[in-house]
């Protein structure tokens, strides 16, 4: 797709932008192929004599990233279905069924937006060890959905309240319930705003650290950005591993993100236009 002229102005001033993103990446990368010594050389951008692949596999079996990343993998799938299965019903219900003090609870939802994670760890934590759900991946899954449950109700609202009420009052005469409405439905119609959940869902759940650190401790239920943490400080002086691993760690999300770009921004833009 060609660029029209009056978008060439935009484009040369975020050029540099890119660049200065993408630079630390690329830098990463090539250094995770590399040997210590050539790690060590003065230019970081010098292309390796050889790619060590073997850099990977030291990285993984010492590092035990198959264990890291079979527990993110459980944590992220945890998050995903739970935050999919209480926002999209809240979100159709507080877009399309009256009921007193909706508003309300809607703004109530809104509000837990503006309050950062941080400010209730201690009662999160005291709850959370009550319920024996300290150290445990179940715990760590229940934390991040509710944590994540404004935005996701926020999101699924914003693009349900701009489905005409049309099609309910035609369901409602078949016989359809609220749920099958939702299910057979609204659902189908939303698979962006479905998408643009899942994605952002699964972004900040993969990379969350802070509320892991909390929760999780011991190294046998610790997801990946802890264990890279661990993994790093055991071995700050061998760069290629820590490189390697640092790579394990973003590329499977990385991937995730490339492949439904263009849905999370549809599922964004046309939240954001019907809300």
């Amino acid at each position: 797709m060609s660029v029209r002229n009056r978008e060439w102005p935009v484009v040369l001033a975020l050029t540099p932008v890119l660049i200065l993103i993408l630079a630390p990446f690329v830098w990463l990368v090539i250094s995770s192929f590399k040997t210590e010594a050539e790690i060590g050389r003065a230019d970081p951008f010098t292309w390796p004599a050889d790619l060590m692949w073997r850099n990977y596999l030291d990285a993984w079996q010492i590092g035990g990233f198959g264990e890291l990343v079979g527990n993110s993998l459980i944590n992220l799938v945890g998050v995903v279905l739970l935050s999919l299965i209480t926002c999209a019903p809240a979100g159709y219900a507080l877009a399309k069924i009256r009921f007193p003090g909706r508003e309300w609870l809607f703004y109530a939802f809104i509000l837990g937006l503006t309050v950062p994670v941080q400010a209730i760890v201690i009662p999160l934590y005291q709850v959370l060890f009550g319920l024996n759900l300290v150290n445990t991946l179940a715990g760590i899954v229940l934390v991040q959905v509710s944590n994540g449950i404004p935005f996701g109700i926020f999101l699924m609202r914003s693009f349900f309240i701009g489905v005409p009420d049309d099609l309910i009052e035609a369901a409602k005469i078949d016989g359809a319930s609220h749920f099958q409405i939702l299910t057979k439905v609204f659902l189908p119609i939303s698979t962006p705003a479905v998408q643009a959940l899942v994605i952002i869902s699964a972004l900040s759940t993969w990379n969350d650290f802070f509320l892991p650190l909390i929760v999780l401790i011991s190294p046998e239920v610790q997801t990946l950005p802890l264990g890279l943490v661990r993994f790093a400080s055991t071995y700050a002086s061998d760069y290629r591993l820590v490189f390697s691993g640092t790579v394990i760690s973003f590329l499977p999300i990385i991937l995730l993100y490339i492949l439904m770009q263009r849905r999370f921004t549809e599922g964004l833009t046309q939240g954001a236009i019907k809300g």
